[in-house]
């Protein structure tokens, strides 16, 4: 996918995207849904930064097979030991995604993906030696943990298990409303101990749609449109964010938050 350089804001009040590899794009609004370092809050907000909170957690997920079936009331659960947290969930397809997308968006080619576990380890700050990769990350962890624990980290897919950082974006202070808005993470990204960072962005998807549907019909203009979304966003975005990072030292006792 060509990165997106910068956009400019156009006579007509249309706004044209500029990309890395390929010509420019204009539409009547673009839409920053591009993650907790988007290109277009950099341009939109700048004074809009993520801040690291010095906690880390491997992500991951293991085929779920019949040997895990035992797990199933750890399931949504929290394991604790040794100053981390293990999440469990088991995603379990009605329709697998490869299946969904042939019939619903040919275009579109899935990869085959099964019935999974998704699982997540909160380490404490400074707590992820820089020699291990993911998954022996997590092991290290767990000595004297239950067998089965272990062998579901052992059997994970490498390609889909990492490290990363917990970072969040508060929304600030509000841009002047225009043809260019945010939406899930690029504007409020959320600590993952909250529970609720994909629904926000999904609930910003569909305020978004109402919004725009709102304009299409003809019963508000489109800047009015946006400037609604955007007043609803920012607030229960922050409140999402502010009630993340309240649960974090439920998970990470050892983190310092300002």
């Amino acid at each position: 996918m060509p990165a997106l350089t910068g956009y400019d804001v156009l006579a007509d009040g249309n706004v044209q995207a500029q990309f890395a590899r390929r010509d420019p794009a204009t539409a009547d609004l673009l839409v920053g849904a591009d993650g907790v370092t988007s290109a277009v809050r950099e341009v939109l907000s700048p004074q809009t930064t993520p801040t690291d909170t010095g906690v880390r957690f491997v992500i991951g997920r293991t085929p779920l097979t019949d040997e895990f079936a035992g797990l199933s009331k750890a399931y949504g659960s929290k394991i604790a030991g040794d100053g981390v947290s293990l999440l469990l969930g088991a995603m379990r397809f009605r329709t697998p995604p490869k299946q969904a997308a042939e019939q619903l968006a040919p275009e579109v080619t899935l990869p085959d993906i099964g019935d999974y576990v998704r699982w997540a380890m909160i380490l404490p700050p400074n707590g992820s030696p820089e020699n291990l990769a993911a998954q022996d990350t997590v092991l290290s962890r767990m000595e004297g943990w239950h067998p089965r624990l272990r062998t579901l980290i052992e059997q994970a897919d490498p390609d889909n298990s990492t490290l990363l950082s917990i970072r969040v974006v508060k929304p600030g202070e509000r841009w002047a409303s225009g043809p260019v808005t945010l939406l899930g993470d690029a504007i409020h990204a959320i600590s993952p101990t909250g529970g609720n960072g994909a629904n926000t962005a999904l609930r910003d998807a569909d305020l978004l749609r109402r919004c725009l549907i709102e304009a299409r019909e003809g019963r508000q203009d489109l800047l009015s449109a946006v400037d609604d979304y955007e007043r609803q966003m920012f607030e229960y975005g922050a409140e999402a964010v502010r009630s993340s990072l309240e649960k974090l030292p439920a998970f990470a006792p050892e983190a310092k938050l300002s």
